[in-house]
């Protein structure tokens, strides 16, 4: 199973973003179907014209006591390596 990716998720199809998440969170031991992101375009960033934009990821392990971590996409932002930073902080 995978992920299941909802909202304006259809931004990264012609990246390999969502492939290199469900990889990196098998690579840590996660279960990808267990994996909620939520994909929602900043307002006021470039439109889908190839132009670069600007996106807010919201992901949640679904499960009890189930936190939402807000991550930042777009150019110049690597979403997935933020969320490895912030699952690694929370395994401290």
């Amino acid at each position: 199973m995978s992920v299941q990716w909802q909202g304006d998720h259809k931004l990264l199809d012609k990246t390999r973003e969502k492939q290199d998440f469900e990889s990196e969170l098998r690579r840590l031991g996660y279960d990808p179907s267990q994996f909620v992101v939520l994909v929602r375009r900043e307002v006021g960033a470039p439109g889908p014209e190839g132009k670069p934009m600007r996106y807010k990821l919201y992901v949640n392990q679904v499960g009890p006591g189930q936190k939402t971590l807000i991550l930042e996409g777009g150019p110049g932002k690597n979403w997935i390596a933020q969320f490895v930073r912030e699952l690694t902080a929370r395994r401290r």
